[in-house]
C-alpha cells in the first residue's frame, strides 16, 4: 500500500478549498468523532487549508473554481474524484482514458462531465500555479506523507483484501487530501480507475489522524471497486438477501442516506468486513465496538451479516475455503441461518 500525493486530486481540492469561505472567528470550534464513536479533540482547520485558501486569495470567481464548486454542490466530492483519477496527471489530465474506464464508473458517475472536468483542471492548474503552490507548500506535505506512512505501517491491507474478496487486482494508495475544506461530517471517499484505488482521507480540522479510524476508512474505501467486481458475477445475491430488511430494518442517517437496498447491502457487507478486518490485525475489542458503532449508526444487520460470514471467514484462514467471489451465493443462506439463531 502507497501513501501518495496525487496532484490531480490535490489539484481538485485546491480549487474547491479556494472556493470556500474562511472560518469566522464567532464559529464555533468543531468536536468531532471516529469511525467507532470515540470522541476527537477539539480542532480548527488544518494549515495547509488555510495555507491554500491564502495562497489561492482572489481565485473563488475563477470561471473554472466556479464550474468545479457548481458541480460539487451537484456530485460531491465523490462524483468528481471518481473521475478526476480517470485522466493523466497535470499539467495534461488527459481524459482519452487509454486504459479504460471501469464499468461501475461509467454507470453510476456518468452525469460528471469528464471532457469539462478535465479542461476545469488544466485551467486551475496553470492560470493559478497550483503546482507552485504545492512546491511551496514541501515540507508539510512530506510530513504528511510520512505521518500518515508511519500510521498504516502495519496495515496488511492488500493481504486482507485478497484473503476476504478472494481478489484484489489493483493497487491501493491513500492519499491525505489535507488541504480539502471541511466537507461537514465526511472522513474520505473511495474511488478507482483500471489499475489502483484510492482512499481519499480528509483531515478533521488541525487534529492529527486517528490510526483506528484511518486503518477503517482505508479497508473501507479500498473494498468498494472489489466488491462491484464480485457483485456483477452475481448481480442477483444483493436481491436474494433482501429479506434480512425486513427481519432487521435499516434506521437512521444510513437508511435515509442509502436509498437503495442493493446499495445498503453492499454497505453493510463491506462493514462487515471491515469487523474481521480489525480482528485480522488483532483489535478484536475495535471490531466489536466498530460493530456496535455501526448498529447504533442504522447498519442494523451488521452483526447478522458478521455471523452469518463467520463460519466460511474462520475456514478461509485455515485455506479450507475459498474467497468470498467464489461463495458469494452461499450468502442468502448463510444469513438466513443467521437469523434463525438470532430468533431462537
Amino acid at each position: 500500500m502507497e501513501v501518495r500525493l496525487d496532484e490531480r486530486l490535490l489539484t481538485l481540492a485546491a480549487a474547491l478549498t479556494a472556493a470556500s469561505p474562511p472560518p469566522t472567528a464567532d464559529a464555533p470550534v468543531a468536536v468531532g468523532t471516529t469511525t467507532i464513536g470515540t470522541t476527537l479533540p477539539a480542532v480548527g482547520e488544518h494549515p495547509l487549508v488555510s495555507e491554500t485558501r491564502r495562497g489561492l486569495a482572489g481565485a473563488a470567481d475563477h470561471p473554472a473554481v466556479r464550474w468545479l464548486r457548481t458541480e460539487y454542490e451537484k456530485h460531491d466530492l465523490l462524483g468528481l474524484a471518481m473521475q478526476t483519477v480517470q485522466l493523466g496527471p497535470p499539467p495534461a489530465f488527459d481524459d482519452t482514458c487509454p486504459d479504460g474506464v471501469p464499468p461501475f464508473v461509467e454507470a453510476h458517475f456518468g452525469e460528471v462531465d469528464r471532457k469539462a472536468l478535465a479542461e476545469a483542471l488544466r485551467s486551475v492548474w496553470c492560470d493559478l500555479r497550483v503546482g507552485r503552490l504545492l512546491a511551496d507548500q514541501a515540507e508539510q506535505w512530506r510530513a504528511t506523507v510520512a505521518a500518515v506512512t508511519e500510521l498504516l505501517s502495519d496495515a496488511r491491507l492488500e493481504s486482507f483484501q485478497s484473503l476476504f474478496w478472494g481478489r484484489f487486482p489493483y493497487n491501493a494508495v491513500v492519499v491525505p487530501l489535507w488541504n480539502m475544506a471541511a466537507a461537514g461530517p465526511l472522513r474520505g471517499v473511495g474511488v478507482a480507475n483500471r489499475k489502483e484505488t484510492y482512499a481519499v482521507c480528509l483531515p478533521h480540522g488541525a487534529a492529527p489522524p486517528d490510526r483506528l479510524d484511518l486503518l477503517i476508512l482505508v479497508q473501507h474505501e479500498a473494498s468498494h471497486p472489489v466488491l462491484d467486481d464480485i457483485q456483477r458475477l452475481y448481480p442477483d445475491v444483493p436481491h436474494e438477501c433482501a429479506f434480512v430488511e425486513t427481519e432487521v430494518p435499516p434506521e437512521g442517517r444510513f437508511a435515509r442516506y442509502y436509498c437503495d437496498p442493493t446499495g445498503r447491502w453492499g454497505e453493510t457487507l463491506i462493514r462487515a468486513s471491515t469487523c474481521f478486518y480489525l480482528e485480522y490485525l488483532g483489535r478484536a475489542d475495535d471490531a466489536a465496538a466498530f460493530a456496535g458503532s455501526q448498529a447504533a449508526a442504522g447498519v442494523t444487520a451488521i452483526r447478522t451479516f458478521v455471523t452469518a460470514l463467520r463460519p466460511w471467514w474462520e475456514a478461509r484462514r485455515r485455506g479450507e475455503a475459498p474467497g468470498l467471489d467464489r461463495v458469494l451465493p452461499q450468502l442468502p443462506a448463510w444469513l438466513r441461518s443467521a437469523l434463525a439463531v438470532g430468533n431462537g
